[in-house]
């Protein structure tokens, strides 16, 4: 059996979401705020309350910074935390979009299959 060179080994031996924290915490912030919006608003178009909104957005950017200033190099995790972040302070928007390309990408398999 062959082994990989030690060029190829990791850096340490931790896995790779422990050995970046900051990362991990963005992407845990921007859900943990998606959620909260999404559950406490009170109708599925209405404004979310910026009262909630704002404050997760601006905790998840700090952990964001705090990653990008660690170099932990753990882009998509800090990325898809702000990207939920951003989606909860526009989340009746977020859901229309999300419904409309849902539809539109239904659509476009059905005319694939049938043409």
């Amino acid at each position: 059996m062959l082994t990989k060179p030690v060029h190829l080994e990791p850096a340490d031996r931790r896995g790779w979401l422990a050995s970046r924290p900051a990362g991990a915490i963005a992407a845990v912030l921007g859900l943990a705020s998606f959620i909260v919006v999404a559950v406490a608003q009170p109708g599925l178009w209405a404004t979310p309350d910026p009262r909630l909104s704002v404050p997760g957005l601006a905790v998840t950017a700090l952990a964001a910074t705090a990653s990008i200033a660690r170099r932990e190099r753990a882009y998509p995790l800090w990325l898809a935390g702000l990207g939920l972040a951003c989606a909860a302070l526009v989340l009746g928007w977020f859901l229309m979009l999300a419904i409309v390309i849902g539809a539109t990408v239904v659509l476009i398999a059905v005319l694939h299959a049938v043409m």
